[in-house]
């Protein structure tokens, strides 16, 4: 099952289960290492109105985004390491998609 169709699930009420977010945390990885070298892919597009609300993050925020979101609330990260969405953004505003003043 790919992160979208999953994110869909979750976003109509469907829980993510602990297997699903560490293959998941995998698929992120390699989302955030290929939005350094294609600009097409379409992690960087912008996800619906549910998923965002879905992931509590601004409507109009790219899919990975709500896809880091997600697995931060339900797989967190252990104490000391860098949150997903953290992760997430520090690689979007190094790609030069989000304008960082």
């Amino acid at each position: 099952m790919n992160y979208q169709m999953l994110l869909e699930c979750h976003a109509a009420g469907t829980p993510i289960t602990k297997k699903e977010a560490q293959l998941l945390d995998l698929e992120l990885d390699s989302q955030i290492a290929s939005i350094k070298v294609c600009r097409n892919q379409g992690c960087i597009e912008v996800a619906p109105d549910h998923i965002c609300q879905a992931a509590y993050v601004c409507n109009g925020s790219f899919w990975i985004t709500c896809f880091a979101a997600v697995l931060d609330e339900v797989f967190p990260v252990s104490s000391g390491t860098k949150a997903r969405g953290a992760r997430v953004f520090d690689a979007l505003a190094s790609n030069h998609y989000l304008i960082n003043d």
